[in-house]
């Protein structure tokens, strides 16, 4: 699906409930799965499973007899079971979200990023980028145009991260446009249209590099569920599910860095949260400590692996299947996406 076509399905956001509920179905209908289509012509899924220990460190030697996996309860054949490892860690992309950030924290916020920028240990493909108040993506240090081996990285950007980013924070400091106040009633509509658009965007940037990518979205987070101005809800829930195929089919896992729920945005932002990073593989951080959250990202990455299963034939009935996955290996943690729309021809 085109940007475009993207955009004006979402216009819907601004109309009644009925809308809404719409533009999920249709969102659904184009299949956003992550099925595969085998040489023999039989239909695949496949998923992305990260295995880690009790201390976080990577399971390398994982094997598919130790796995167990369940598609809407029943259990499945396994085919397939590959480790994804590189020797060449892909890129990380850091996304400081002000859209959604509160007008109190943003400042502490901002610099305890360049803080920890300064002292990252880890610097490979680091890059940098702000979701401005108006929904539009800002590159601090910015995505080259083509990939760039990894041995030419220039990482030394990062010991200039604070001028940087309190340039950058100059010049795309303004007011927050009405429709994302708070004193307008589809506030919360209209931002998450914005930051939907905006994530997919990031996505499609991203989704120029080959090979696995990891994205670290520092952000207060967007409601899963809005109550909306006639008193019915809107349920965001299979709109983050869908972007999450998204980003899996670009091969790009999502992971969030919390700077702190208050009560005033809830718990519905802490599960938005939750969602979207389970629905690639990746997690939800409650710190912005980015050495922490950097380390554990490339320690998921030395233990991801791509698992398929073939479900029989009347799987494909276009509903969202949720998956579970068990290991019999004590101590092994396992983190995966919960589950996929089962579209047919995608």
């Amino acid at each position: 699906m085109n940007c475009f076509k993207l955009s004006g399905l979402l216009q819907v956001f601004f109309k009644p409930r009925q809308s809404w509920l719409l533009a999920g179905l249709v969102l659904a209908a184009v299949g956003f799965s992550h099925a595969q289509t085998s040489a023999s012509n039989q239909r695949a899924v496949r998923l992305n499973l990260v295995a880690v220990d009790s201390a976080g460190k990577p399971v390398p030697d994982l094997t598919a007899s130790e796995l167990a996996v369940f598609d809407k309860g029943s259990p499945q054949q396994i085919v397939s079971l590959r480790l994804n490892q590189s020797d060449r860690p892909g890129p990380v992309v850091i996304l400081f979200d002000l859209l959604n950030a509160g007008e109190s924290s943003r400042g502490s916020v901002w610099n305890d990023i360049k803080t920890h920028l300064a002292h990252l240990q880890s610097t490979g493909s680091l890059y940098l980028y702000l979701l401005a108040e108006d929904g539009s993506l800002y590159p601090v240090h910015g995505l080259p145009a083509a990939p760039v081996a990894q041995g030419v990285v220039d990482a030394s950007w990062v010991k200039d991260a604070g001028p940087l980013l309190d340039a950058a924070m100059q010049k795309v400091s303004q007011l927050k446009p009405l429709e994302f106040r708070a004193i307008s009633p589809t506030s919360l509509q209209a931002r998450f249209k914005a930051t939907y658009l905006a994530l997919d965007d990031m996505r499609a940037r991203m989704a120029a590099w080959r090979g696995p990518k990891e994205l670290l979205w520092i952000t207060s987070g967007i409601p899963s569920t809005i109550h909306l101005a006639d008193r019915t809800w809107f349920d965001g829930v299979p709109f983050l599910r869908q972007i999450g195929a998204r980003f899996v089919r670009s091969d790009t896992t999502v992971y969030t860095a919390d700077p702190g729920i208050n009560l005033e945005r809830g718990m519905l932002n802490r599960d938005a949260l939750d969602i979207l990073t389970g629905a690639t593989g990746g997690r939800a951080f409650s710190t912005i400590d980015l050495n922490r959250a950097i380390a554990k990202m490339e320690a998921g990455a030395r233990a991801d692996y791509s698992v398929e299963y073939q479900p029989a034939a009347n799987n494909w009935d276009g509903k969202y299947h949720k998956l579970r996955v068990t290991v019999a290996r004590k101590g092994v943690h396992l983190q995966t996406e919960p589950g996929y729309y089962a579209v047919s021809g995608s």
